[in-house]
């Protein structure tokens, strides 16, 4: 009688054993799907906004057409907003296009009055969503929008073509990329403030 509990014993103790070898790779396999699960849920939030990313420059345009503006075909196929251009691009398209492009400079006053592009408008960054409809003109061939490296006025330039400007190019190098005229004060000066002993 004794051999066969040990019998039963080990018959039970292999049963555990085969238990749990499938329970460890049950656990596995759901760890895998839950790895898998969450990275499908990435991917499908990812499409999301790629897709708002792709849709929502068609509809700004669809916008603005139907405003009674064109938009050029190039921004309608490239699902831009606007035109990116490096300095010497935009100084080559501004020069062929005289009396029909407005140049928009978006930094700060102070940086303005020391040395700007010649014949700029100064909006500052921070006053473009109070004064862009009486001083930023739509009728013209193109809005060339600068700062100084390049980032406020990617920035005017996304405001702006929500607003319905289809003729906006943004100079990714700003100012320091600028090889023709500009006007200013010139070099900024420092006050030197001395320690009184």
């Amino acid at each position: 009688m004794e051999g066969w509990l040990w019998g039963l014993a080990g018959s039970g103790l292999a049963v555990a054993l085969a238990a749990l070898r499938r329970s460890a790779r049950l656990t596995h396999e759901l760890d895998r799907m839950k790895r898998e699960q969450q990275e499908v849920g990435a991917r499908l939030r990812q499409f999301g906004e790629d897709l708002k990313g792709t849709v929502e420059p068609l509809r700004v345009h669809l916008a603005t057409v139907a405003g009674g503006r064109p938009v050029p075909r190039e921004l309608i196929l490239s699902g831009r907003l606007y035109r990116t251009l490096s300095a010497s691009e935009a100084q080559r398209l501004y020069e062929q296009a005289p009396g029909r492009a407005f140049l928009l400079d978006v930094r700060s006053p102070r940086e303005y009055a020391i040395k700007r592009i010649a014949g700029a408008t100064l909006v500052p960054l921070e006053e473009l969503e109070q004064r862009y409809q009486g001083d930023i003109p739509q009728g013209v061939d193109h809005v060339f929008v600068y700062c100084a490296t390049g980032e406020r006025s990617r920035l005017a330039c996304d405001f702006l073509s929500r607003k319905g400007y289809a003729n906006l190019c943004h100079v990714r190098d700003g100012l320091q990329g600028w090889g023709g005229p500009t006007e200013g004060e010139g070099a900024l000066t420092l006050i030197q403030i001395e320690r009184k002993t």
